[in-house]
């Protein structure tokens, strides 16, 4: 397994030391600047762009816009290639504690693991989980980094408690084995978001296994789509059900050229450009042999770093989570990934598409978003079956449902909706919504079928497909 799926440097000629710095507000300097290595935009542009951080006086401040009432903390497990858990942005109180454990050479909590407190590490088979790649630090950083220390960079979570589960090794590498005991860990151990940026083989029977497990457990899995720019597979992390997986998008808000995308997205988040923690004395664009990289590239600040793939994108919508579940402790996983979801702002069509899923994370909107209520219109796959015809799986739902219909047309964007009158079946759960026989069949070439679901306030929420129907032979 590779670490962060292949992630990508979004490489800028000409490092310039030219930065633009505003007053007041968090002490965080890099959060308060721009333009540290010569970009046109904020140095952690991505908390401005989800919504979590706003400029006020004028622009000459930054502060978080989910402060109204305290958070409680949240136990997140990030199992990626360890924790630099000495950085200086990342201070004790940042990582969960075994409450049953002592460093004291023993067994205390009767798990098979001596000392491990704040974690464990599946490679080695020890109580120290160290980052010696720098990935799994950098993910970190997003989620949880110490905010308005006059220090460094802003975490999204400050309630957020770091669970480090080391299954990656010093190359980006790791077993499936190591991958599913660090999934099972966190589940026995009290996790309530688990964090996976990584890709590479599909995952085997031992991991599909624990992360079902994981899911039956209560736990929200978040998953970093792939960095191939291709369609989501039917394997691959990114295909198991239940998990929340999650794109890229640049500091234009465009998809992020090498984010796969599909009907399994879920959320797109930023993912170019990002800064966050380095590990000590690491650079692993360079140990990962990114092209045209030069050594020392991405370093900022000698703590710092910045990289860009679906790896950084996926830890926004975990710091998202962990705030959402700081707030309103009850919320369950299929909740949380739902107010996330309903509350993305659309980048494409309105609704779901297969570039950006449901859309952009939003906190703000998502702090605001019930949980009680809900309107769902997802397609997630389709499949050809002879005896049946083309058979539509998703979702068709709502807290208040009306009704629901099946629409298409062909080709230009132009085209007037027509309807296919078939039945849609409300499902709640990924399911079949709709089965579209032979004889019904639109002329063949490129078809858009839309899904429309109506609430009972008058609302209503979409979805769109886009498939090839060949002609028969």
């Amino acid at each position: 397994m590779r670490a962060g799926a292949g992630v990508l440097l979004l490489l800028i000629s000409g490092w310039m030391q030219v930065s633009v710095v505003l007053a007041a507000g968090y002490s965080d300097p890099l959060l308060l600047r721009q333009g540290s290595w010569g970009q046109a935009y904020p140095d952690q542009w991505g908390l401005f762009a989800i919504n979590a951080y706003a400029r006020g006086d004028g622009g000459q401040s930054v502060l978080p816009l989910f402060t109204e009432r305290p958070l409680q903390p949240v136990v997140v497990a990030i199992i990626d290639t360890g924790v630099d858990y000495r950085h200086p942005e990342l201070p004790a109180e940042r990582f969960w504690r075994n409450p049953l454990e002592r460093p004291d050479g023993r067994d205390n909590d009767g798990n098979g693991l001596v000392d491990d407190l704040i974690g464990w590490n599946f490679v080695a088979d020890n109580q120290r989980p160290w980052d010696d790649h720098g990935h799994g630090t950098h993910v970190a950083g997003i989620v949880a980094a110490q905010s308005d220390n006059a220090r460094g960079i802003s975490g999204l979570a400050p309630n957020a408690r770091l669970m480090v589960l080391k299954a990656l090794n010093s190359d980006g590498y790791g077993r499936g084995s190591d991958i599913a005991a660090a999934v099972r860990y966190a589940v026995d151990q009290g996790a309530q978001l688990i964090q996976l940026s990584l890709g590479g083989q599909s995952p085997g029977e031992l991991e599909r296994k624990a992360l079902a497990d994981a899911r039956r457990a209560g736990r929200l899995v978040i998953i970093a789509a792939g960095n191939q720019g291709a369609q989501i597979a039917g394997q691959g992390y990114e295909a198991l059900p239940g998990v929340l997986v999650v794109g890229a998008v640049a500091a234009d808000q465009q998809r992020a050229e090498f984010s796969d995308w599909g009907m399994r997205l879920d959320l797109v988040a930023p993912g170019v450009d990002i800064l966050s923690l380095r590990a000590f004395g690491s650079d692993f664009l360079q140990r990962s042999g990114e092209a045209d990289y030069q050594p020392g590239e991405a370093v900022v600040g000698r703590d710092y770093y910045r990289a860009s793939g679906n790896s950084f994108a996926a830890p926004f919508v975990t710091g998202a989570a962990a705030i959402l579940l700081g707030r309103d402790p009850g919320l369950g996983p299929v909740e949380l990934a739902r107010m996330m979801r309903q509350s993305a702002r659309a980048m494409g069509p309105p609704g779901d598409d297969q570039l950006y899923g449901a859309g952009l994370l939003d906190v703000d909107a998502a702090l605001r978003q019930s949980p009680s209520s809900f309107l769902l219109s997802r397609f997630s796959h389709a499949s050809w079956q002879l005896a049946e015809g083309l058979v539509l799986y998703g979702q068709a739902d709502a807290d208040q449902f009306v009704r629901a219909r099946l629409e298409y047309r062909i080709e230009a964007a132009s085209a007037q909706w027509q309807v296919l009158p078939v039945p849609v079946i409300r499902q709640r759960s990924i399911g079949p919504v709709a089965v579209v026989p032979v004889a019904l069949m639109p002329p063949p070439g490129w078809l858009t079928l839309r899904l429309v679901v109506e609430h009972a306030d008058g609302s209503s929420r979409q979805s769109l497909l886009q498939l090839r129907h060949l002609p028969a032979e």
